[in-house]
């Protein structure tokens, strides 16, 4: 039955304007029984949101409101409780334009969220390595000695695989060798893979400051480093790439992040209002249902 009610809804567009039977541009305060609206700010904070088009919005929005209304004359409190779920989605809608009336992302939201996402913002020059290293925490010659002869064993290989086969060849004698490619790199030491990121890749690694700047003295693939000391131990490094800088100007990066702080904005502005809601609802049950709709909300 929800489902016949729901595509009666959709089919007669009653939807943002009105019901069938008012006409274009119509609004009904109360509309009929068998009929619901979706407001304009409800559905564009579906559409934000959900990254659906309108039709999809639309279906969701009314098929929030049909089971709100079930819910309601089935069991109360659930009813109330999605409503409003419903009327935060309008609110949310709200706070975004709130945030807009701001003014444009200012110099430092601009510099703080391209901090954060430098991989894609104010990326510098990085380099991919790969490094043998001996193992010493502590200073040690005879590491150093060790370092200095896997150093003319792979001199000349550009290849990554060749270049652990020859390193690993060198006797490690008491010491501990261990032969990888790394992440790439700037020259203070972030490591992130720009072709996967956070979050949905790994998170940024801090490598020794003085392992990544001798790393970004590389220049060209295939040029290899003297023993490098760091505080794991002796590194030899051997470039591999070379990931050119992306960085756009201050007033591009304000343009290509606009709509996301926006949405920071919005996101601040929604939980001081709903701490606000927090303090001034006393019954317990109120206060679950308020962080219930703050989860639903946030997943919808």
């Amino acid at each position: 039955m929800l489902r016949a009610n729901h595509r009666a809804a959709v089919a007669c567009t009653l939807l943002v304007l009105g019901g069938c039977s008012g006409g274009p541009g119509a609004v009904s305060d109360r509309p009929p029984a068998d009929e619901v609206v979706v407001f304009e700010s409800v559905l564009a904070t579906i559409m934000r949101e959900r990254g659906v088009p309108r039709e999809r919005a639309l279906e969701l929005g009314v098929e929030d409101a049909l089971l709100a209304r079930e819910l309601r004359a089935r069991q109360p409190e659930l009813g109330r409780w999605l409503e409003r779920v419903v009327l935060a989605r309008q609110t949310l809608g709200a706070l975004l334009e709130d945030a807009k009336a701001g003014g444009p992302p200012t110099d430092a939201e601009v510099q703080e969220l391209s901090a954060a996402r430098f991989w894609e913002f104010d990326r510098p020059r990085m380099v991919q390595v790969a490094h043998a290293v001996v193992v010493s925490r502590d200073e040690n010659p005879a590491a150093r000695a060790l370092a200095e002869r896997i150093g003319k064993a792979t001199a000349g290989i550009a290849d990554v695989e060749k270049f652990k086969a020859a390193a690993e060849a060198v006797p490690a004698e008491s010491f501990t060798v261990k032969v990888e490619m790394l992440t790439p790199v700037t020259a203070d030491g972030r490591a992130v893979e720009p072709k996967q990121p956070p979050p949905a890749g790994p998170p940024v690694q801090h490598l020794d400051p003085l392992f990544s700047t001798a790393a970004a003295q590389l220049e060209h693939p295939g040029d290899q480093s003297g023993v490098v000391r760091s505080q794991f131990g002796y590194h030899v490094i051997l470039l591999l790439s070379v990931i050119p800088p992306q960085q756009p100007s201050l007033d591009e990066r304000r343009a290509l992040l606009h709509d996301e702080i926006m949405r920071q904005r919005a996101s601040a502005l929604s939980e001081t209002t709903l701490e606000r809601q927090r303090r001034e609802l006393v019954p317990q049950q109120e206060r679950s249902a308020l962080a219930a709709m703050q989860v639903l909300g946030a997943g919808r």
